[in-house]
């Protein structure tokens, strides 16, 4: 895998980077500079798939950065997201998104597999 694409924008209106995945809407991040806001974005990554396999949702492919652009031709939304981001393919934490995944299913299922309330994050 070669990482899901984010797009992250710089701060004009705000003080912290923006970060947002095309291929996964739902999943957001920011942070106080460049770095810290790739950090939080793999971090971010990572519970979001691990959430995804927890509900048995299969994640969707990555795309490369040239099938992102091509789709920006077809997406007018797309491509206005895509303005003025910087474009950087970020790979989630194999071994976070797996332990955050078997930790979820353990606390949903319980040990015997009784069924528990959720726990709010």
């Amino acid at each position: 895998m070669n990482g899901y694409i984010a797009l992250i924008h710089y701060p004009l209106d705000s003080l912290e980077w923006l970060v947002s995945f095309p291929d996964l809407p739902d999943c957001t991040s920011s942070g106080r500079s460049l770095e810290e806001a790739v950090a939080n974005a793999r971090g971010a990554l990572s519970e979001h798939l691990a959430r995804r396999l927890i509900l048995g949702d299969a994640a969707p492919e990555a795309r490369t950065p040239g099938e992102m652009l091509l789709a920006a031709n077809e997406d007018p939304l797309l491509a206005n997201r895509m303005v003025g981001a910087v474009l950087k393919a970020i790979e989630p934490e194999l071994s976070a998104t797996l332990r955050l995944a078997v930790s979820g299913a353990a606390v949903q299922y319980g040990f015997y597999g009784e069924e528990r309330p959720r726990r709010r994050a």
